[in-house]
């Protein structure tokens, strides 16, 4: 039973271990979401916990479709440590009416001299749709424009 094990993971997994090379990240697409006010929460044991809902929008790129209203950003932010910890969860509706529900998790950090603002958004989507790709890969995105009621994220796919 041993050495079935360490012959299955040599044979699944070493392949892709030795093969490994620094990843590159494509662009897909972009996300323009519409937000509300913010809702501001009060002071917590981790921070002042900050509500922004997210009213709409759209996709476009590689996915094409529409921002549901109804989703959030929760962000935890500490202004001490001059930092946001963000979780936004909404559900984009594509132009071929596939539902795909996004999680994205990130760090704002707002210092002056050590400014960062990254996340990783997950995807969850039909399997037999033509999006099934969201469900395997890692994404990475970033804020590329802000407007008054709107934020713009560029979505990067890593191979």
């Amino acid at each position: 039973m041993k050495s079935s094990i360490i012959s299955l993971f040599s044979s699944v997994f070493l392949p892709v271990y030795l093969s490994a090379q620094t990843p590159t990240l494509t662009h897909v697409f972009d996300i323009r979401a519409e937000i509300g006010q913010p809702i501001n929460g009060v002071q917590n044991p981790h921070g002042v916990r900050v509500t922004i809902p997210i009213t709409g929008g759209e996709v476009t790129g590689k996915v094409e479709g529409k921002v549901i209203p109804g989703g959030a950003d929760y962000q935890l932010v500490n202004p001490d440590q001059q930092r946001s910890e963000l979780q936004a969860i909404y559900t984009i509706m594509t132009n071929d009416s596939v539902a795909i529900h996004v999680c994205n998790e990130g760090i704002n950090r707002f210092a002056p001299d050590d400014s960062y603002f990254m996340t990783s958004p997950k995807f969850e989507c039909d399997i037999n749709s033509p999006y099934n790709w969201l469900n395997n890969r890692i994404f990475v995105c970033r804020p590329v424009g802000f407007e008054q009621n709107a934020i713009t994220l560029r979505v990067w796919m890593a191979e």
